[in-house]
């Protein structure tokens, strides 16, 4: 590690001050990243200084860097910088099946290709590479998922005219199934307002894994490293949240629709089918 690369990080975080314990850490923290990649060029001077963009002063560095993808961390700066085999790695590992995915969520397919191909563009360039954004705190795949899936979401609103609600429609799974479509139609109005009251109840941590999960395809391989446990109970808490979610959701509608227990497993199908989409509009 060298005192170049030190200076590079805490002149970006603002800071002035450099220590042993921090120039070892970082210097860990870079050969893992550029191992990841070993046929861009390494610019380990210039990723330090990447890095203190996007670790808070306040906190130590081991704890800052704590779940981050620090590979594809480095795949960006190197994107930023203009490689080109960097720029081959992000179209043929990550942007190549966008498309798909966003036709898979009921997108459609001449949105979905304008979509991808204006953000190629928004990804690199102009004052502010969209780029730019990524974190590191979950995968840079899902990361890409959720930036594609607003704009062309945002694209298909204007596209169609369709509100919030026709959009959810036709993001979720199970439209293609008449019941579920009429479930919607019947409960839409009962069920944002039942929803957005659930998030609200929910616990911080609660709101911030969903967030995680959902929003940002954080895994649980990702959360477990952000919250110090393991894997397993990181997989829970998801779980939890999930439950809880669509518990007080179910509730909620069920107290102000005054509706029979018989209708309950309806109401269950229904939040379950719009949970996802849900949780990116209530908290994207």
């Amino acid at each position: 590690m060298s005192d170049e690369e030190c200076r590079a990080f805490v002149a970006a975080q603002g800071a002035e001050t450099t220590d042993d314990e921090l120039a070892s850490a970082l210097g860990a923290a870079i050969d893992r990243a550029v191992q990841s990649w070993p046929d861009l060029p390494i610019d380990r001077t210039g990723f330090a200084g990447f890095l203190g963009e996007r670790v808070p002063s306040d906190v130590s560095l081991a704890e800052g860097l704590r779940g981050r993808a620090l590979g594809e961390l480095y795949l960006v700066f190197a994107c930023l910088a203009g490689e080109p085999r960097a720029n081959a790695e992000l179209e043929e590992r990550y942007l190549k099946d966008l498309v798909e995915l966003l036709v898979r969520q009921r997108i459609a397919r001449d949105v979905a290709t304008e979509t991808v191909q204006q953000l190629r563009i928004r990804l690199l360039t102009g004052e502010r590479p969209v780029l730019r954004a990524y974190s590191g705190a979950g995968t840079l795949k899902g990361w890409l998922r959720i930036t594609a899936l607003r704009e062309a979401i945002r694209a298909q609103r204007r596209a169609q005219s369709r509100d919030d609600d026709e959009i959810s429609d036709a993001l979720a799974d199970d439209a293609g199934d008449p019941s579920m479509q009429y479930q919607r139609r019947l409960y839409q109005d009962e069920f944002r307002a039942a929803f957005g009251q659930a998030v609200a109840s929910l616990s911080v941590r609660d709101r911030n894994l969903l967030k995680q999960s959902v929003l940002y395809g954080a895994t649980v391989d990702d959360l477990g490293a952000l919250y110090h446990v393991h894997r397993a109970t990181a997989a829970r808490w998801i779980a939890s949240a999930r439950e809880r979610l669509a518990e007080e959701t179910r509730q909620r509608m069920i107290d102000h629709l005054k509706i029979q227990p018989s209708e309950y497993d309806s109401i269950l199908q229904l939040i379950q089918s719009q949970l996802d989409v849900s949780v990116v509009r209530v908290l994207g």
